[in-house]
């Protein structure tokens, strides 16, 4: 197997390692905890559907999610932690007029978010996401091969969406376990963590 292959397999049982760790979790009602866990949930699912979109080698579609996963991370932690009751009604009507840079500096002022690795990934790899999810240069430039049209995505490239892929699903299994009260779900999730997070200090170091 090529180190993407082993990347892609580990990203597979890393969705396996999660899934049977969530079930039976007690989450307390309520919408806004409902709403956080929902986005979170989807993160961990677009951490899956990448695996298996880069698997088939379906990469501009793998691509294409990396905004989504970055994105539905970001809102779950900002509805559980941040929104006001009003924000919290806008959002369930789908009226929501805040940027996400704005959800960014608002969960950037929380414990354990406040070395601002997030709004520096934003920050370096925003337009490459924004290109890739809505089939801009960096997408369109990558669908010719020498003689054909077809994907032509660089192992590296693959590796390194397989990387941030596991990383937002790691953090939102945090998440989720933390507000089950698992600690040790969320201590042993950050453990996994460390190695996929020094990948990201290194991307985001200034």
């Amino acid at each position: 197997m090529t180190h993407k292959e082993i990347l892609i397999a580990k990203g597979f049982d890393l969705y396996n390692w999660m899934t049977p760790r969530l079930d039976g979790l007690e989450i307390k009602k309520g919408e806004r905890v409902l709403l956080s866990l929902g986005c979170l949930d989807q993160a961990i699912e677009h951490h899956v559907a990448i695996c298996q979109l880069l698997k088939c080698k379906i990469n501009g579609s793998a691509f294409a999610l990396v905004r989504l996963i970055f994105e539905s991370f970001v809102r779950g932690v900002w509805l559980k932690n941040c929104a006001t009751e009003s924000q919290l009604q806008k959002f369930e009507t789908d009226k929501l007029k805040l940027q996400f840079w704005e959800l960014l500096e608002a969960i950037e002022s929380l414990e354990g978010f406040r070395s601002g690795m997030l709004s520096r990934l934003k920050e370096q790899a925003w337009t490459a996401m924004n290109s890739y999810t809505h089939t801009g240069f960096q997408q369109a430039s990558r669908r010719f091969g020498k003689e054909l049209i077809e994907p032509t995505y660089t192992d590296a490239e693959v590796i390194e969406v397989l990387k941030i892929s596991g990383s937002f699903a790691l953090l939102s299994f945090q998440q989720i376990a933390a507000e089950g009260n698992r600690l040790d779900l969320a201590q042993e999730a950050g453990e996994l963590l460390a190695g996929a997070m020094e990948n990201f200090r290194n991307k985001t170091a200034t």
